[in-house]
């Protein structure tokens, strides 16, 4: 029972705190940067949506005579010309495309956020994980060592009957599957350090965890929290970014003119200034049909954002589930299950010596042995379904 005093203590001494890790992969992990480099483009993006299109610059030579190519005074026709033309956005255009890159970068950055929730996530119950192994790695190393010095002492006490000799066999093939039990479990840990070392960017040996279990709190605080929830977020800013893009498109409607003003040389005739507007006309409904395509679009992304809402209550109440489940084994197994299987351990432990059946321990053994694995596990289970939990809360 005193091992289960670490539920209250960190595991080891010297070890990587949890907060630690996710500090570190926050501020750190490559996955992270690279949406971090695109929502610093954002802002060049907005600044050009500010500006008007580039101007066009033509040159052109008019009324090359074929009999005398070189000679511009011929005639009051011929003439050599510099103009601009520039398209003017008109009717909130640029007001619009500024709106629709700010929800985009509005969307990258709750991209961010998903992806920093998702990383944190990954990494908790990872840690979760180790802790896991690392606690059935212990309780299997005591079984070796107890089921080692009872087959010792059933040996020195017992008589050499082929009851007793049956006994001291059986005891050595559970002693041989508790020890490839424990490499197996050791090659399962080793993996795990591996990708915590990954999702939080940095060499990690040994994690320091806090895993007292708590009483859950109540299913309407996670639900009340859905609305935080990155992904919903992120869902919210698809559909702002779809109605900027519908707004682009309705305006898109309404022509922009284009001033062209040009400047007119010529060698006998006097110079002149000609000055233009154009339209293009919108006369083939492809306008229309991409507003109607957006407006298609937006209200997709409307259902998504409430089908995305009521999937997430029922994942929320799902998991919530879980987490009761997995508190309500462990009180079992702590409070009444384990009381009783020590007394009766402890009870056969001390008749061994007497040359009782070693049978009979080797069977309350393995019985503790699960039990001790379903303690452990149901306390892992409690902080990984915690975790997702908390990643539904958006919790960073």
């Amino acid at each position: 029972m005193k091992r289960y005093l670490l539920l209250f203590f960190p595991l080891w001494l010297g070890a990587t705190p949890l907060a630690t890790l996710i500090e570190n992969a926050k501020n750190t992990h490559i996955s992270l940067s690279a949406i971090e480099q695109k929502l610093s483009s954002i802002d060049d993006e907005y600044d050009a949506s500010r500006n008007f299109t580039n101007p066009e610059l033509s040159l052109s030579v008019g009324d090359i005579q074929f009999k005398d190519p070189t000679n511009r005074s011929i005639e009051p026709m011929q003439y050599s010309s510099i103009s601009l033309k520039q398209k003017i956005p008109y009717f909130g255009k640029r007001d619009a495309n500024s709106e629709k890159i700010t929800a985009k970068k509005e969307k990258l950055s709750f991209s961010l956020e998903e992806a920093k929730v998702k990383l944190i996530e990954a990494l908790k119950t990872t840690a979760y994980s180790i802790w896991q192994i690392e606690e059935n790695i212990k309780i299997t190393n005591d079984n070796i060592k107890l089921t080692d010095q009872n087959i010792d002492l059933y040996t020195s006490y017992s008589s050499s009957d082929n009851r007793s000799h049956m006994g001291i066999m059986s005891a050595e093939l559970s002693l041989s599957e508790l020890k490839i039990k424990k490499i197996k479990l050791e090659s399962i840990l080793t993996g795990l350090y591996k990708k915590v070392s990954y999702l939080s960017a940095m060499d990690v040996s040994s994690v320091e965890l806090n895993m007292k279990m708590d009483r859950p709190k109540t299913l309407q605080y996670f639900q009340d929290a859905t609305n935080q929830n990155s992904t919903y977020k992120l869902k919210e800013a698809a559909t702002k970014e779809a109605a900027a893009e519908l707004k682009i498109k309705e305006l898109a409607s309404y022509v922009d003119p284009s001033v062209q003003v040009g400047y007119y040389r010529r060698e006998s005739f006097e110079d002149y200034l000609s000055v233009g507007i154009a339209f293009s006309l919108p006369i083939y409904g492809t306008e229309k049909s991409q507003e109607e395509a957006s407006r298609k679009l937006l209200l997709a992304n409307k259902s998504e954002v409430s089908d995305f809402q009521n999937s997430l209550s029922a994942e929320i109440e799902e998991a919530y589930a879980r987490l009761l489940y997995a508190h309500k084994t462990y009180t079992i197994i702590q409070n009444d299950s384990l009381p009783k299987l020590s007394h009766m351990f402890d009870l056969t432990s001390s008749s061994i010596q007497n040359g009782a059946d070693l049978f009979v321990y080797i069977e309350l053994l393995q019985k503790k042995l699960s039990l001790d694995e379903q303690s452990i596990d149901a306390v892992a289970l409690y902080f990984k379904t915690l975790a997702s939990l908390e990643a539904m809360r958006g919790e960073m």
